[in-house]
């Protein structure tokens, strides 16, 4: 009977451990080499992007702003190259210009580049992008005014309606980024 109760008992002590031993190494916290998903990256144009000259597949060139850190500490620099390629252009009254990000080049070759645009820092001629990332030309209205307009006034409105309407990205404009996916960054 004490063999079996001391039997019982270690084999209760050998549960329990294990299970604490479970719980302490599945509650620390896992350092990976991924950025991600949901961080912002800041990102440079390399070359002038616009909805008159770009057409859907025109390919563009891009670097990192600023360096970023993955959680193990592994650092994607600055001025990591990153390829890119306009996915939609729509021109007229009110031109959009959608980017999609191919790849990022790291010190063990290039991976696979999954964001959104969300935003373009200092731009005031563009619009907050909408959640897939389209890019749209600032709206040129004036607000709108209890005082009489002049007749002068049509003459602007119609000057307005012949104006350039385009989103011009131009080369060294930076563009914030939201990861769509976690961004993996090969070990060396």
């Amino acid at each position: 009977m004490n063999n079996l109760r001391t039997a019982a008992v270690c084999v209760a002590t050998l549960v329990l451990g294990i299970g604490v031993l479970a719980a302490e190494t599945s509650s620390a916290p896992i350092r990976t080499n991924a950025i991600p998903e949901g961080t912002t990256l800041l990102v440079r144009l390399g070359q002038r992007l616009e909805t008159g000259t770009a057409r859907q597949g025109h390919r563009f060139k891009a670097s990192l702003a600023e360096d970023v850190i993955a959680p193990n500490g592994v650092i994607l620099e600055r001025g990591s190259r990153i390829r890119g390629h306009v996915s939609r252009v729509s021109q007229g009254m009110h031109p959009r210009l959608l980017l999609s990000f191919d790849d990022i080049e790291t010190s063990h070759g290039r991976v696979p580049l999954i964001a959104s645009v969300s935003g373009v820092p200092g731009e005031h001629g563009v619009k907050q992008p909408d959640p897939d990332g389209t890019i749209e030309a600032a709206s040129r209205e004036t607000p709108a005014s209890d005082e009489p307009r002049s007749p002068w006034s049509r003459i602007g409105a119609v000057a307005g309606f012949f104006a350039d309407h385009s989103v011009r990205l131009e080369k060294g404009t930076v563009v914030e980024l939201h990861l769509d996916r976690a961004l993996q960054i090969p070990r060396r």
